[in-house]
C-alpha cells in the first residue's frame, strides 16, 4: 500500500473524465490507525474499514502527514466530503488542518480496505 500507487491513478486524466464522487459521509476512529468510512452512493451507502498504518507510518510520507503518526492526532478524524483532521489547537479547518480527497480515500478502501457494507447498486455491477 503505497502513495505512489495513488499518484499513478490521480495523474491519469482518463480515470477522472465524467467521474462524480459524492464523497465521505462519515469517518469514525476504530483503533490504532484503523478508520471506518462511510461513502455516499446513489440512495445508499458503502462502508469500509481501512488501516492507515501503511500510509501514515510505514510508507513515511512526511510533510503534513507526519503529524498523523501520533495516534491521538490521528484519532481526531472526521468525514465531511473529504477525510479531515482539524487543526488540533483551534479545532477548525485552517492551514494546519489536514485533508485527503474522497477519491484518494475510496481508492485505498477499494484496494486494501475491509468491506463492511457495499451499496446494493455496487453489488449488482
Amino acid at each position: 500500500m503505497k502513495w505512489a500507487e495513488w499518484t499513478i491513478v490521480a495523474d491519469n486524466e482518463s480515470v477522472w473524465q465524467n467521474h462524480k464522487e459524492k464523497g465521505l459521509l462519515k469517518a469514525e476512529y476504530v483503533a490504532d490507525y484503523i478508520l471506518r468510512l462511510w461513502f455516499e452512493e446513489e440512495l445508499d451507502v458503502s462502508i469500509y474499514e481501512l488501516d492507515f498504518y501503511p500510509l501514515v507510518v510505514a510508507d513515511n510520507p512526511g510533510g503534513v502527514f507526519a503529524v498523523l503518526k501520533d495516534k491521538e492526532r490521528f484519532s481526531r478524524v472526521r468525514g465531511d466530503y473529504a477525510l479531515i483532521w482539524l487543526n488540533p489547537e483551534t479545532g477548525i479547518y485552517d492551514e494546519k488542518a489536514i485533508d485527503l480527497a474522497p477519491e484518494c480515500v475510496r481508492f485505498f478502501c477499494e484496494k486494501y480496505g475491509k468491506k463492511v457494507k457495499i451499496a446494493e447498486r455496487e453489488k449488482a455491477a
